[in-house]
């Protein structure tokens, strides 16, 4: 034996020594079995060793085995839903334990802003959606968990591009020009709302890529509870960035018992449902006929929109976690590593996102110490989509219209680029055009709290968000007439940003009972927020490299050789946005009499400095009751109805989140050397918009709680709205921002008024099947108001269409007494006896894009170990407008050698027939979609026995 060998030997047998004598100085094994209160066995239920770090789980019959060593004199055991009982096992080896039912909704701790509140003590319009509750299936974002599970909440995909933003409103539009998404609040470090990643300095033909999700770094199976302040009574208390709602994301921490590890491995595969409808290679061939058309079938019979689409593009997530407590500390740790590919080649999302939490307690438990650290990185690749592209720089506009009859590569592997109508080919556009980006982000906190007093308790805590990003695109010059390819020699893109936002709040909570029946709950504070978003850009084109197709070098890329373009065509761009800085004071208190009557009142002064000087500063005040009918004595022992609580608030909220960030100072630009121009003009007046909101609301359960629901009504108006208007002459050009507050500017407002109700129940509540079901739905109108601007046609244009034949044209606008965006369109009348479109004299208010109606429905059914878990949501009410149509799939194409929609054919339209933005186009939004259905199967538990000899030699 080698002296390497003996080494190895007795480094392993001490090691074994060690953990045997671990295992082996727990020398008292106790069992038992854990039951409700009607004799039921609990599986799952946590039994701990109080004062160590040992702990299990009950088994499928309630029962349990646990080794503890001799000074170990109670056991813990706690379950969802049943109250802890602590068990003295002194001299015991053998136990039997009831549980007792509480009601678990009741008595989830809400985090409510700067500090939590049992649900039943709630005044406000909150919303808490626990883990256990989420959407299950492949998640790869944050905001894909809520999907039609809070009614008042909407969330909207704009875009298949993986890891975009979606679009996030709670209860309608606030706002006219300003962002209408939430604040999101992390472990109670409110995020700044934008990404790191970079734009693009010029690529206008291929047009702007969709936006990337702020959450894109948060690990989605982290997430322990996700809380919703919809009205402005709970939402008051964070003052100006409260006007849109607030969501308020907790993560997991670690929890009592031995250290528990979980794993998960997620794949599935996406594709598309429904395509768009065009002619196919025979369908096209017998257009040509019909329309006279000039011949161009090449021959071939292809689909070339699916040629650019990956058929079966794979999900994967895999994750990783592990933590545990004590009575003096917890910790976690997690990993996630996710690959999306989306459905358009080259298109697709890939992060990495670790997280390590940990919470120690000091002094006698009085001092606690709590670190939050988030690392991740994200890398894109994005495709050449976007909404505001012509029709040459946009791949699926290409898959649609190129010809049919027409190959897209030749037997010797070449693209066709020698199209006689001079489209883009779209596989040779995919495969010329590179787009990458990758953020490293990192979000950490620390926070620190003392009790001073048994009822008084100061906090402070530091938070940072720091992301930075990098971004390389180019299009090669081998591909002929590409969009975005500037004199067909190839063009690249790189730049990069910064992105940083700070936190610093002290808070004192004061948590009393004044009298008997009188407890209070008081919160004052001081916060302070800063963030800073700076980056550069630089863009060339012509390059004297990879202009053959046939000669390709696949391991060159313009964008790491920057140097090769030609330099006199080299544009650089620099920025750097004012820091904007928020100070805020803030206090709240609650009153609890006799848990009957509940009242809860809050205010907030914020200081920012994305306003003019004379406005600074704004206060926000709120104040909710709520009366817990069910506690008075004549329902008190009610069977019928388990909880009866009315709600009333109000309270008002502002909104900063409008961009520029610098919109109340004067800003010029340099458009070339020496060359300064205006962009807007200062105003030292700009203030908030400010969001006033009444909420009646009314919660109850019956039947031992088998049917619960919540009524809510609620009524919005927005003040002081914010809009850019254009300074007369003979002022130089330029812009200047004003409050519409009948001042300055014409008085006007946005009210949003509505309704929301969630029902849900337990259909079925035996032993081994269980059915529950819980829908919502939300009914909410918006409205545009200003009695200055009544006859006037319409405020501003929005809605820009873009394509062929659109130049400059719109399809909505900001008009009073009308929703906001609505559609302003010449009324299509059909056609006239040569195929022309006849259309109105006049723009007309044509319809809503804004739903009227959003619903959610979910439901699970569990049989033993089985379980299938189903979740919807949809939207009614309003119009979308099919910019495809009108200027992708038009009829004039078939003329031109290009597809078109197959529902064209036969309508008796001419090709002649211009195109004319109008209600032709305006099509119904309503859907109801499947969001996830999950079948699963559990197959039980795993336990290591540490009383199991570990080492034989």
């Amino acid at each position: 034996m080698t002296i390497k060998r003996l080494l190895e030997k007795i480094a392993l047998f001490a090691i074994c020594v060690l953990i045997t004598q671990f295992a082996f100085s727990q020398n008292k094994v106790v069992t038992g079995k854990v039951s409700d209160d009607k004799g039921n066995p609990i599986q799952g239920a946590t039994v701990a060793a109080k004062g160590s770090r040992t702990g299990t789980s009950t088994d499928a019959t309630g029962a349990f085995r646990i080794p503890v060593a001799d000074n170990i004199t109670t056991l813990v055991i706690t379950s969802v839903g049943y109250g802890r009982q602590e068990i003295d096992i002194a001299g015991k080896t053998e136990l039997s334990v009831s549980l007792v039912t509480t009601n678990a909704s009741l008595n989830e701790i809400v985090v409510t802003g700067y500090s939590t509140a049992r649900r039943k003590d709630l005044t406000g319009a909150v919303a808490s959606v626990q883990a256990k509750d989420f959407n299950k299936g492949i998640v790869t974002n944050p905001d894909q968990l809520l999907e039609g599970k809070v009614p008042g909440l909407q969330v909207i995909n704009s875009s298949g591009q993986p890891g975009a933003a979606t679009v996030v409103k709670i209860r309608g539009n606030n706002s006219i020009r300003s962002g209408n998404t939430p604040l999101y609040v992390i472990d109670g470090v409110p995020l700044d709302g934008r990404s790191p990643r970079p734009g693009l300095l010029s690529n206008s033909a291929i047009g702007t890529s969709p936006d990337v999700n702020p959450l894109n770094f948060i690990n989605p199976y982290d997430i322990a509870s996700i809380d919703v302040l919809k009205d402005a009574s709970a939402s008051a208390i964070y003052g100006s960035r409260g006007a849109n709602g607030v969501v308020l994301v907790t993560t997991k921490k670690g929890s009592a018992g031995p250290t528990k590890i979980d794993v998960g491995a997620f794949f599935g595969v996406s594709g598309i449902m429904r395509k768009i409808k065009t002619l196919d290679a025979a369908g096209y061939r017998s257009a040509l006929n019909t329309y006279s058309a000039p011949k161009s079938d090449s021959g071939a019979s292809i689909d070339p929109f699916m040629s650019i689409v990956d058929k079966n593009a794979p999900t994967q997530n895999y994750t990783v976690a592990f933590g545990g407590a004590n009575e003096n500390g917890r910790y976690r740790a997690s990993f996630l590593a996710s690959d999306q590919r989306g459905i358009i080649k080259k298109s697709g999302l890939t992060k990495y996102v670790a997280n390590f939490n940990g919470q120690q307690k000091f002094l006698d438990k009085k001092l606690s110490l709590d670190y939050n650290i988030t690392a991740a990185n994200f890398a894109e690749q994005i495709a050449p989509v976007s909404n505001d592209a012509g029709s040459t720089g946009n791949i699926i506009s290409l898959g649609l219209i190129w010809n049919p009859t027409l190959v897209l590569q030749r037997a010797n592997g070449l693209y066709n680029q020698t199209n006689p109508s001079g489209q883009v080919n779209p596989l040779a556009l995919s495969q010329a055009y590179n787009d990458h980006s990758t953020v490293t982000s990192l979000l950490a906190n620390i926070s620190a709290a003392y009790k001073i007093l048994p009822e008084l308790e100061y906090k402070f805590l530091y938070g940072v968000n720091y992301g930075t990003g990098t971004r390389k695109q180019e299009t090669q010059g081998w591909i002929v007439a590409a969009g975005g390819n500037a004199s067909g020699k190839g063009e690249a893109n790189v730049s990069s940003s910064q992105l940083l936002s700070q936190t610093f709040t002290h808070t004192l909570n004061y948590n009393t009972k004044l009298t008997k029946d009188l407890d209070l709950n008081a919160l004052g504070g001081f916060e302070y927020w800063t963030t800073t978003f700076q980056g550069n850009q630089q863009y060339v084109y012509n390059f004297n490299l990879n202009l053959n197709q046939s000669k390709i070098n696949p391991n060159y890329h313009y964008y790491d050789n920057m140097q090769a373009g030609q330099q006199g065509n080299l544009q650089t761009n620099s920025f750097k946005d004012p820091t904007v800085e928020i100070q805020s004071y803030f206090a709240q208190a609650r009153l609890n009499f006799q848990d009957k009557y509940l009242l809860t009142a809050s205010f907030r002064a914020d200081g920012s400095s994305k306003f003019g000087k004379n406005n600074k500063y704004a206060y926000f005040p709120s104040v909710a009751a709520a009366w817990n009918i069910s506690n008075e004595e004549f329902l008190k022992n009610s069977t019928f109805i388990n909880q009866l609580k009315l709600r009333a608030g109000y309270g008002q909220t502002g909104n900063q989140e409008f961009s520029p960030v610098d919109a109340a100072l004067a800003v010029a630009q340099y458009t070339a050397y020496n060359s300064l121009s205006p962009v807007h003009y200062p105003n030292p007046d700009l203030k908030w918009e400010t969001v006033s909101s009444i909420d009646i609301g009314l919660d109850f359960s019956i039947l031992n709680n088998r049917i619960f629901g919540t009524f809510d009504y609620f009524d919005k108006k927005t003040t002081n709205p914010i809009l850019d208007f254009v300074i007369s002459k003979p002022a130089p050009a330029g812009t200047v921002y004003l409050n519409m507050d009948g001042i300055q500017a014409q008085k006007a407002w946005v009210t949003n008024k509505g309704f929301e109700i969630m029902l849900g129940g337990a259909i079925v509540a035996k032993k081994d099947f269980t059915w529950n079901i819980s829908v919502n739905a939300t009914f909410v109108k918006n409205k545009f108001q200003s009695p200055d601007l009544s006859k006037i046609p319409f405020v501003k244009n929005t809605g820009a269409l873009h394509g062929q034949g659109t130049s400059g044209a719109y399809a909505q606008v900001i008009a009073a007494d009308q929703p906001i965006d609505v559609f302003y369109l010449t009324q299509f009348k059909g056609f006239d006896q040569n195929g022309i479109g006849i259309y109105g004299s006049d723009h007309v208010f044509s319809g809503d894009p804004n739903p009227s109606v959003y619903t959610g429905f979910s439901t699970d059914l569990n049989y033993k170990n089985w379980a299938l878990i189903i979740n919807m949501h949809g939207s009614f009410g309003n119009l979308i407008y099919n910019n495809t149509a009108m200027s992708v799939l038009n009829i004039s194409n078939i003329v031109g050698g290009r597809n078109i929609a197959s529902d064209l054919v036969g309508n008796k339209e001419s090709t002649a027939n211009a195109i004319t933005p109008s209600t032709r186009y305006l099509e119904s939004g309503d859907y109801m979609k499947l969001g996830n259905a999950t079948l699963s199967y559990k197959i039980g538990q795993f336990i290591f026995n540490w009383n199991q000899p570990l080492c034989d030699f």
